[in-house]
């Protein structure tokens, strides 16, 4: 029987306005939280020391004011140039990140392309989002950090975003669509750079540019060269590439796919029975049978041969063998390895699969970036300028995760930014002055969300 809790009634619903002094609330109140986390991040002062300048500071918003503008503008749902425009009008919320006016759409692209143009592009905010990943490095533990076996994952990655009309420059065709291609470098959760590929650049190209950026700004300055593991899909299988990660002076350990070598498809299909390991029917990803085994390959262009850790399945009711392949520097006498081996109680090449699983849930922060934060659209037909607002983009993400890492608890952390706009982002508040500070003081009706961004605000002082 259903009680009166679970019905619903039939009400006449109109529309009134409020009297002009309870107007004065925001619907982004929780706003106030990630510019508590900016400021202990020094991202604001950060932007004003770092960011370039006008080119005539009488032109009005100074850079950072545009800059920090964007950033919570993309944080709380705005896209492309128009992201500040809901922020337009909106006292509290100004009042709330220290502003008196938000940047019109025409503002925040007239800045983003003088830097592109005329100041060294991404390269003039590079200097800040260096400084906001150390920062988020040295304030994350290394437990949380680390993957199994203490590695450190380090990630990069392209992306071929999608783009209509004919003006576009740097155009990548890829299965019929057009589009500019952007990649990004990750350590952990941290983006820590951000490019997009220019004229007939390739995404290995870029990539191999993004991940030197970072070996250089971050891994080496935090001394993780030793810890990192490289994770790459099979695109970058390939001499190149290899070649390139094999030339960092520290060795960094490095696991990538060899999804595109017919050469490795063709060893393991001639590679004799014995030599296979049987790992079992794996009925969750519906395999009848599965096996393991390790071999060297070296292609025509190579200079050296690589090790090759193999796998092979049946899917069930079929008699054909499948193969899948992974590239690696890592080795059995690795002490990281065996303590692995011992600890799950598998052979070497399960725990090479295991760790290059790892790279699956690290695809998922493409889905915060081009989804959530509305980048899968570049707002400009110019590569060198999309690449300068990406790198805001990557501010606003990174800036977003760091709210998330340091202020929530429990599975509140791991929320996906859409959530995190919906339960802390768009939380109603007032703004309150008292001496020289701005209060800003909840009025939401949903309890448990004034009790979360309470306990939350509570927890920036300790950053």
């Amino acid at each position: 029987m259903v009680n009166e809790l679970q019905q619903i009634t039939d009400r006449v619903v109109k529309v009134e306005a409020a009297p002009a002094d309870e107007r004065r609330v925001t619907s982004r109140g929780g706003l106030s939280l990630a510019q508590g986390v900016a400021r202990r991040l020094r991202l604001i002062s950060d932007a004003r020391r770092h960011l370039p300048a006008r080119k005539d500071p009488s032109q009005g918003f100074e850079t950072s004011a545009v800059a920090v503008s964007l950033i919570h503008g993309l944080l709380s749902g705005g896209r492309g140039w128009q992201a500040t425009e809901a922020m337009r009008g909106d006292g509290p919320l100004l009042r709330l990140l220290g502003l008196k006016r938000a940047p019109s759409a025409e503002t925040v692209e007239e800045v983003v392309k003088y830097l592109a143009r005329e100041r060294g592009g991404i390269a003039a905010v590079a200097p800040v989002l260096r400084r906001q990943v150390s920062r988020c490095l040295d304030a994350m533990s290394r437990e949380r950090l680390a993957m199994a076996g203490g590695f450190v994952p380090v990630w990069v990655d392209g992306s071929h975003l999608e783009v209509e009309g004919r003006r576009f420059d740097s155009i990548k065709v890829i299965d019929g669509k057009r589009g500019q291609m952007c990649s990004g470098a990750f350590v952990g959760p941290w983006l820590a750079g951000i490019d997009f590929a220019r004229g007939r650049e390739g995404e290995e190209t870029v990539s191999r540019r993004v991940l030197d950026d970072m070996v250089t700004a971050t891994l080496r300055p935090k001394r993780l060269m030793k810890r990192a593991l490289i994770l790459l899909d099979s695109l970058y299988g390939d001499g190149p590439t290899l070649d390139h990660l094999e030339g960092y002076r520290e060795s960094p350990a490095y696991i990538v796919g060899a999804g595109n070598l017919k050469r490795a498809f063709d060893q393991m299909n001639e590679t004799p029975e014995w030599l296979w390991i049987d790992t079992g029917s794996q009925l969750t990803r519906g395999w009848s049978e599965s096996g393991v085994t390790t071999m060297t390959i070296q292609c025509e262009d190579w200079r050296r041969k690589r090790r090759l850790v193999c796998r092979r399945w049946k899917k069930e009711g079929e008699m054909i063998w499948n193969f899948s392949a992974v590239l690696t520097n890592l080795s059995r006498d690795d002490a990281r390895v065996r303590e692995l081996m011992a600890r799950w109680g598998v052979c070497f090449e399960e725990v090479i699969w295991r760790l290059y699983g790892h790279k699956a849930g690290m695809e998922n922060q493409w889905k915060e970036l081009l989804t959530d934060l509305g980048l899968h659209h570049p707002p400009c037909a110019q590569a060198a300028v999309n690449a300068t607002f990406y790198a805001f983009g990557a501010l606003a993400y990174n800036l977003s995760l760091a709210t998330r890492e340091f202020t929530l608890e429990g599975p509140a952390r791991r929320m996906r930014l859409w959530r995190f706009r919906q339960e802390v982002i768009a939380v109603a508040s007032q703004a309150v002055s008292h001496g020289r500070q701005v209060v800003a003081r909840l009025v939401d009706a949903r309890d448990h969300l004034i009790e979360q961004l309470l306990a939350a605000m509570g927890r920036v002082a300790r950053l």
